[in-house]
Order: C-alpha cells, then structure tokens, then sequence
C-alpha cells in the first residue's frame, strides 16, 4: 500500500528520535513516518494508533513479531494511556490508499457510493447530514470548509435526495458544480467533500479531544509534532496550546513542506505542521 510521508525529515528532527525513549504515532495509516522511527529506536517503543481497519490489519502485519512495536485500533480522541511517551505525532491528513479506495467515498474524481467513514463498522453519519434541512446542512459545510456558497450547494444537495439522486460521489460532484454556478468548481469541490468527510467522522470534536489529552501524555520536555492541512484544523490547534501554561510552541512559524517535496507529492502542499513541547 503506497502513500508518501509528509514532511519525514522534519518530523523525526522535531520529535527529536532518540534510542530508548518511547514514542506514539496516533495516526499510523499505512507505517510511513513509523518506519522510520522505528530505525532509529532499536531499544526504544513505538505505539501505532489508527481507527481504519485497512491500516491496521497492514501495520499488525508490517510489525508481526516485533515486540517493541504496539498496534492499536482506537480513535485518536479515546487515548487513555498510564504511561508518558517522549514524543507523540499526529498528522491529520487522509492518505492516498483512502482516498484512491472506491468504497470509502473520499474522492470526488471516482464515481462511488457516497460512504465518507475512515472507520467502516461505525454507524454512518452521512443520512443524518442528509436529512437535515438546508439551512443545517450549509451551515456544517461552512463550518467544516469555509465554503462561501454553502447556501446554494446545500439547497441542490438536499433536493437530490429528496429525490433519490444523491447516492454516489458523482451525484454530490454535479450539485456542487451546479452550486457553484461555474465559479471557481475545484476548490469547491475540494472543500466541500472534505466539510462532509469532517462530519460523518467527527473530525473537529475528535482534533479537540485529542489536542487536549496531549500534555499529560508527554514526559517533561517531550514534543508533540502536528501536521493539519486547512485553516480550521490549524486555528483549533493553535488557539488550544496558546492557552496552556504546561506547553511551549517550539517554533514561531508553521513549517511547512520544501518545493521539491510539493513537486513529488502534491498531496503535501497544504501541509503546516507545528511543533509543541511540554514544559
């Protein structure tokens, strides 16, 4: 299964890898940046979190017989751990095996039921974004989005399934298309699948369960690294570890990937990542 880390170097300088300490990646997928880690820490653990089945049946395979590696299927906002790590990671994209997976739902480039869930046995949320009114489900894809036509897509949404015609990823393509009037359709595609993706997954109320377990998670001077990729994710983030007395932002800026990595992977253009440290 192919999907490239973003931003590897970055992040195993800024969690600072050392043999013998122990590290938490709570978004594991497919074992990019884990693999990685693991090099470095012969003598160290690695615990590996993922709520996607596909990712977790691979690293379980990936790292069968390796005692210092922990896989463990929960959602990153569930982390209830005894011990303290050295260095936890989380980065919060979707990688290329969901979003090339015809099933989950993800891409508006495939035409494929609509399903939208990283986690496929959970109860799916998207009926109850479907039933809402327009006004409720304008309201979530700006939320989720910014998109500033929300109204009018959200009003051709919900006509099409009143009218049984929003059962696949192109059905959603061609109302938003037609929301859009023509205007500037790619980022409004692109916006608006990733608003009811955020939803049905719970994403924002996950980031912020998460983000908030973190500092007693880490020993004294351990680094939390955090990659987002759209502003309302980096503004969460931000905004939370400002408040807070028991952590430092390491870096002033957001780091964000080099020309040559955008140029091999697309998919990291929009990547910032930030970089905390428990004090």
């Amino acid at each position: 299964m192919h999907h490239i880390p973003v931003m590897l170097s970055e992040v195993i300088l800024f969690l600072e890898v050392h043999d013998g300490k122990k590290y938490l990646d709570l978004t594991a997928g497919f074992g990019g940046h884990a693999s990685e880690i693991l090099k470095k820490i012969p003598n160290g653990e690695l615990y590996l979190i993922d709520r996607d089945n596909a990712a977790i049946e691979h690293l379980s395979t990936l790292y069968s017989g390796i005692k210092n590696v922990h896989v463990l299927k929960m959602n990153f906002s569930d982390i209830n751990f005894s011990m303290k790590f050295d260095g936890i990671l989380a980065d919060l994209g979707v990688s290329s095996f969901q979003f090339d997976s015809l099933e989950r739902g993800f891409s508006y480039r495939f035409d494929a039921p609509l399903d939208f869930r990283m986690d496929q046995s959970e109860r799916n949320r998207l009926y109850d974004l479907l039933e809402m009114n327009p006004k409720e489900i304008a309201k979530i894809i700006n939320k989720n989005s910014d998109e500033y036509q929300s109204e009018e897509i959200a009003s051709i949404i919900k006509r099409g399934y009143k009218e049984n015609r929003m059962n696949t990823t192109f059905d959603l393509k061609h109302a938003i298309i037609e929301g859009k009037n023509n205007k500037d359709v790619k980022r409004g595609l692109k916006r608006v699948f990733m608003a009811i993706r955020m939803f049905v997954n719970d994403e924002t109320n996950s980031l912020e369960k998460m983000i908030e377990k973190i500092p007693e998670c880490l020993n004294q001077n351990g680094k939390f690294v955090i990659i987002t990729y759209h502003s309302i994710e980096d503004r969460l983030v931000k905004e939370f570890f400002k408040s807070r007395n028991d952590m430092r932002s390491v870096k002033k800026k957001v780091v964000k990937p080099s020309f040559l990595e955008v140029q091999r992977n697309k998919r990291s253009r929009s990547a910032k990542m930030r970089i905390y440290e428990r004090i």
